[in-house]
Protein backbone atom coordinates (compact mmCIF):
# COMPACT_ATOMS: atom_id res chain seq x y z
CA UNK A 1 0.00 0.00 0.00
CA UNK A 2 3.14 2.17 0.67
CA UNK A 3 3.72 1.99 -2.89
CA UNK A 4 0.77 2.68 -4.03
CA UNK A 5 0.62 6.02 -1.86
CA UNK A 6 3.74 7.00 -3.14
CA UNK A 7 2.94 6.75 -6.40
CA UNK A 8 -0.11 8.89 -6.47
CA UNK A 9 1.78 11.55 -4.69
CA UNK A 10 4.29 11.83 -6.61
CA UNK A 11 1.54 11.91 -9.82
CA UNK A 12 -0.68 14.82 -7.50
CA UNK A 13 2.39 16.56 -7.13
CA UNK A 14 2.69 17.13 -11.10
CA UNK A 15 -0.31 19.18 -10.94
CA UNK A 16 0.83 21.40 -8.23
CA UNK A 17 0.83 20.92 -4.35
CA UNK A 18 0.36 18.23 -2.67
CA UNK A 19 0.61 17.25 1.38
CA UNK A 20 -0.42 13.92 2.64
CA UNK A 21 -0.40 14.36 6.65
CA UNK A 22 -0.83 11.52 8.60
CA UNK A 23 -2.17 12.18 12.61
CA UNK A 24 -1.40 8.86 15.03
CA UNK A 25 -4.58 7.04 16.30
CA UNK A 26 -5.86 7.66 19.19
CA UNK A 27 -5.57 5.04 21.50
CA UNK A 28 -1.75 5.92 21.87
CA UNK A 29 -1.18 2.16 21.72
CA UNK A 30 -3.34 1.09 24.82
CA UNK A 31 -4.36 -2.75 24.81
CA UNK A 32 -7.88 -2.45 25.34
CA UNK A 33 -8.78 1.68 23.86
CA UNK A 34 -12.14 3.34 24.48
CA UNK A 35 -13.49 4.12 21.59
CA UNK A 36 -14.95 7.62 22.58
CA UNK A 37 -11.45 8.93 23.98
CA UNK A 38 -10.06 7.58 20.90
CA UNK A 39 -12.04 9.48 19.22
CA UNK A 40 -12.01 12.62 20.27
CA UNK A 41 -8.18 12.64 20.60
CA UNK A 42 -8.24 12.25 16.54
CA UNK A 43 -10.32 15.09 16.19
CA UNK A 44 -8.34 17.15 18.06
CA UNK A 45 -5.31 15.85 16.10
CA UNK A 46 -7.24 16.27 12.68
CA UNK A 47 -8.55 19.48 13.00
CA UNK A 48 -6.57 21.42 15.47
CA UNK A 49 -4.58 24.00 12.63
CA UNK A 50 -6.64 23.78 9.10
CA UNK A 51 -4.94 25.86 6.71
CA UNK A 52 -6.95 29.06 6.49
CA UNK A 53 -9.95 29.50 3.59
CA UNK A 54 -9.79 25.58 3.57
CA UNK A 55 -12.77 23.19 2.41
CA UNK A 56 -12.76 20.62 4.91
CA UNK A 57 -13.93 17.51 3.30
CA UNK A 58 -14.82 14.36 6.04
CA UNK A 59 -14.96 10.65 4.76
CA UNK A 60 -17.73 9.08 6.54
CA UNK A 61 -20.08 6.40 5.22
CA UNK A 62 -23.16 8.47 6.07
CA UNK A 63 -21.49 10.98 3.44
CA UNK A 64 -22.44 12.37 0.00
CA UNK A 65 -21.64 9.73 -3.02
CA UNK A 66 -20.20 11.71 -6.47
CA UNK A 67 -19.29 10.35 -9.76
CA UNK A 68 -15.98 11.33 -10.42
CA UNK A 69 -16.99 14.12 -13.32
CA UNK A 70 -18.50 15.81 -10.05
CA UNK A 71 -16.01 15.56 -7.94
CA UNK A 72 -13.89 16.75 -10.30
CA UNK A 73 -16.18 20.07 -10.81
CA UNK A 74 -16.02 20.39 -6.93
CA UNK A 75 -12.62 20.53 -6.70
CA UNK A 76 -12.40 22.74 -10.05
CA UNK A 77 -15.07 24.59 -7.68
CA UNK A 78 -13.16 25.13 -4.73
CA UNK A 79 -9.52 25.77 -6.32
CA UNK A 80 -11.72 28.57 -8.49
CA UNK A 81 -12.92 30.42 -5.25
CA UNK A 82 -9.10 29.88 -4.09
CA UNK A 83 -9.76 27.15 -1.33
CA UNK A 84 -7.59 24.66 -0.01
CA UNK A 85 -9.36 21.25 -0.25
CA UNK A 86 -8.44 19.34 2.94
CA UNK A 87 -9.41 15.53 3.30
CA UNK A 88 -10.03 14.16 6.44
CA UNK A 89 -9.58 10.33 7.55
CA UNK A 90 -10.52 8.97 10.38
CA UNK A 91 -9.08 5.79 12.25
CA UNK A 92 -10.10 2.19 12.40
CA UNK A 93 -13.41 3.80 14.46
CA UNK A 94 -14.27 6.33 11.95
CA UNK A 95 -14.35 10.05 12.36
CA UNK A 96 -15.96 11.67 15.43
CA UNK A 97 -19.38 13.32 15.32
CA UNK A 98 -17.40 16.91 15.90
CA UNK A 99 -15.63 16.63 12.74
CA UNK A 100 -18.55 15.25 10.30
CA UNK A 101 -20.08 18.75 12.02
CA UNK A 102 -17.29 20.99 11.34
CA UNK A 103 -16.73 19.80 7.36
CA UNK A 104 -18.11 21.80 4.75
CA UNK A 105 -18.88 18.15 3.20
CA UNK A 106 -19.05 14.89 4.44
CA UNK A 107 -18.08 12.43 1.39
CA UNK A 108 -18.47 8.77 1.39
CA UNK A 109 -16.75 6.34 -1.25
CA UNK A 110 -18.91 4.31 -1.78
CA UNK A 111 -21.49 2.29 0.88
CA UNK A 112 -18.52 -0.67 1.90
CA UNK A 113 -16.90 -0.05 4.89
CA UNK A 114 -13.22 0.68 3.47
CA UNK A 115 -10.09 0.26 6.01
CA UNK A 116 -8.37 4.15 6.47
CA UNK A 117 -5.47 3.08 4.95
CA UNK A 118 -7.57 1.94 1.55
CA UNK A 119 -9.92 4.79 1.75
CA UNK A 120 -6.67 6.73 1.38
CA UNK A 121 -5.27 5.20 -1.58
CA UNK A 122 -8.77 4.96 -3.03
CA UNK A 123 -9.39 8.73 -2.68
CA UNK A 124 -5.88 9.71 -4.00
CA UNK A 125 -6.51 8.01 -7.45
CA UNK A 126 -10.28 9.78 -7.33
CA UNK A 127 -7.90 13.19 -6.92
CA UNK A 128 -5.60 12.05 -9.19
CA UNK A 129 -8.04 10.90 -11.84
CA UNK A 130 -10.36 14.39 -11.10
CA UNK A 131 -6.80 16.41 -12.03
CA UNK A 132 -7.56 14.38 -15.36
CA UNK A 133 -10.47 14.99 -16.10
CA UNK A 134 -9.72 18.64 -15.47
CA UNK A 135 -6.67 18.75 -17.34
CA UNK A 136 -8.76 16.68 -20.61
CA UNK A 137 -6.36 13.63 -20.24
CA UNK A 138 -6.96 10.30 -21.56
CA UNK A 139 -6.92 8.45 -17.95
CA UNK A 140 -10.58 8.93 -16.89
CA UNK A 141 -11.88 6.14 -19.55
Amino acid sequence: MREALKMYAERLSAFGKFEMVEVAEGHAGSAKPDMRKTKLAEAQNLTKNPPQESFLVALDETGQQYTSPKFTELLERQAANGRLVVFLIGGSWGLDESVLKQADLTLSLGKLTLPHSLARIVLLEQIYRAHMISAGREYHK
